[in-house]
C-alpha cells in the first residue's frame, strides 16, 4: 500500500470494486484509517494470501519496489488461483519477460508510464486531458467501459448496427475480436460472437444501459 498502491487502490474503489490490502508493514494501518479491509503479512506465503481471499478475487495487482518479489507473489498466486487476472508493476524493464513466464497477465512500469504521459504533454496536452477524463471512473461525465460478449447472450449472432441502436447514447469506439485483433472504428455490419469485447464510450449510466442490452 505504497503510492502506486494507494493509487490503485483509489481507481479501484472510484470504480466501485472492493479492495483488500496486503501489506507487511505499517502500510496496512493506514489502509485501515482509509476505510479499506487489509491483510497484514508477507503476500509472498500463500496463507496470507489466502487470508486476502485470492481464491475468490478478480484480480491482484502486484506493486511491491522489488521485482524478485513481485515474481515471487505472481508465482505464488497463479499456483493458487489459476484464473485470476494479475497486474504486477515492473521496476526493471528486464524483469518484464519474467514476470509475464511467472503468470502476470500484464506488467506495467510506472516510470515508463510517466516519461511517456509527460512528452505527450508536451506534444498533445488536450489529447491526454481528455483520456484522463475518459478513463478516470466514478466523478467524471465521462468513462470508457470494457464489455465482454457472452457466449449465447442476446449480442451472440448480432450485428453492430443492431447494438448501436440500443447502446443508449454510448459511442462503440472499438472491437476487440481474436485473433484479428482491435477493429478500430467498426462497420454496423460487423457479426460480433461470444468472447469479443467492445470499448465504448459514455456516462456511466449509458454504459450501464449498453451492458444490459447485451444481456451480459
Amino acid at each position: 500500500f505504497g503510492r502506486v498502491g494507494r493509487e490503485a487502490s483509489t481507481e479501484l474503489r472510484d470504480s466501485g470494486k472492493a479492495v483488500v490490502v496486503i501489506d507487511p508493514s505499517d502500510n496496512a494501518t493506514i489502509a485501515s484509517a482509509a476505510g479499506l479491509p487489509y491483510v497484514k503479512g508477507d503476500a509472498t506465503a500463500d496463507e496470507v494470501l489466502r487470508a486476502a481471499g485470492i481464491d475468490r478475487a478478480r484480480g491482484l495487482i502486484v506493486t511491491t519496489a522489488s521485482d524478485a518479489t513481485n515474481l515471487y507473489i505472481v508465482m505464488s498466486a497463479r499456483l493458487i488461483a489459476p484464473k485470476v487476472f494479475i497486474v504486477s508493476r515492473a521496476v526493471d524493464s528486464t524483469a518484464v519477460p519474467k514476470l509475464e513466464r511467472a503468470g502476470a497477465n500484464r506488467t506495467v512500469s510506472p516510470y515508463a508510464i510517466g516519461g511517456r504521459r509527460m512528452a505527450h504533454l508536451i506534444l498533445s496536452p488536450r489529447v491526454v486531458d481528455f483520456f484522463e477524463t475518459a478513463l478516470h471512473r466514478g466523478t467524471k461525465p465521462l468513462s470508457i467501459g470494457e464489455l465482454q460478449i457472452a457466449v449465447g447472450t442476446r449480442a451472440d449472432g448480432e450485428s453492430l448496427a443492431m447494438i448501436r441502436r440500443r447502446a443508449g447514447g454510448a459511442t462503440i469506439l472499438a472491437v476487440l475480436q481474436s485473433p484479428e485483433g482491435a477493429i478500430a472504428v467498426p462497420a454496423d455490419g460487423l457479426v460480433l460472437a461470444g468472447g469479443d469485447h467492445i470499448l465504448a464510450l459514455g456516462t456511466d449510466e449509458q454504459l450501464e444501459q449498453l451492458e444490459a442490452s447485451l444481456g451480459v
